[in-house]
């Protein structure tokens, strides 16, 4: 089977950390108490993933032909049409994004982008049941998507065989009569993508204050939970003035 390289390495690399980010954030928050410490890798996590997006936008205009947002396919009736052809026959291929793949990735980044959006909101003291609602309706929106996404592409593989699911490891898609692929893969550029990606992880741990539970980012503080000894200390003074009342 021949095939055309079609991600370049910047692309793939972005594809993995984002979902590997998104679902480390998603876990953490869905399986740990909020006023353990634990919780503030959540929102780490969640900051990264915003990182990672602002990476992508750029990308989105400098990268090679598949990586650019131009490439996407996001005609609403190219769509309707693709969806149709997925129930009733066999899609069309594409070499780039098919319709429905380029409408996930563009709900997933602006959902990526509400929830950094949301979170910030929240931990640097916004006080508002909006934002706490909507981040929760963004990561739920965020969640099917993905699935939406993984049995999409299995579908796909059972339709055409074409291996679609190794094309974010290896960047290589079946050939299309008439199409060509891309002539590099931008390795340079996909090395400095991880080490951007390693450097502003590492920021993050350095500017997060275990003790008190708060992150410095660029003169912003946000705070990432509660001191779980004060929540302690807040505890005992409400039981001893509730003894004082009983005792009078």
């Amino acid at each position: 089977m021949k095939k055309s390289t079609v991600y370049d390495l910047p692309t793939r690399i972005f594809h993995w950390l984002f979902a590997f980010f998104f679902l480390a954030a998603y876990i953490i928050a869905s399986t740990v108490d909020d006023e353990s410490a634990l919780f503030s890798y959540h929102m780490l996590a969640g900051l990264t993933v915003g990182f990672l997006l602002i990476l992508r936008l750029v990308w989105g205009f400098a990268g090679t032909a598949y990586a650019r947002f131009n490439s996407f396919k996001l005609n609403p009736f190219e769509l309707f049409q693709y969806v149709k052809d997925a129930v009733v026959s066999k899609t069309k291929r594409y070499l780039s994004h098919n319709p429905a793949s380029s409408y996930a990735a563009i709900i997933m980044f602006i959902c990526a982008a509400g929830l950094a959006i949301s979170g910030i909101s929240m931990a640097s003291g916004t006080e508002n049941e909006f934002y706490e609602e909507a981040h929760e309706l963004l990561a739920t929106i965020f969640l099917i998507t993905v699935i939406a996404h993984v049995v999409g592409v299995l579908y796909h593989q059972f339709k055409h065989r074409d291996a679609l699911w190794s094309s974010m490891i290896d960047g290589l898609k079946k050939a299309i009569p008439g199409k060509s692929g891309i002539t590099a893969t931008k390795r340079f550029a996909g090395i400095l993508f991880f080490i951007f990606t390693l450097l502003w992880v590492g920021y993050l741990n350095n500017q997060y204050d275990q003790n008190n539970r708060t992150l410095n980012v660029f003169g912003q503080q946000l705070t990432l939970g509660e001191e779980e000894h004060e929540s302690h200390s807040e505890s005992e003074g409400h039981e001893t003035e509730e003894e004082s009342q009983e005792n009078e």
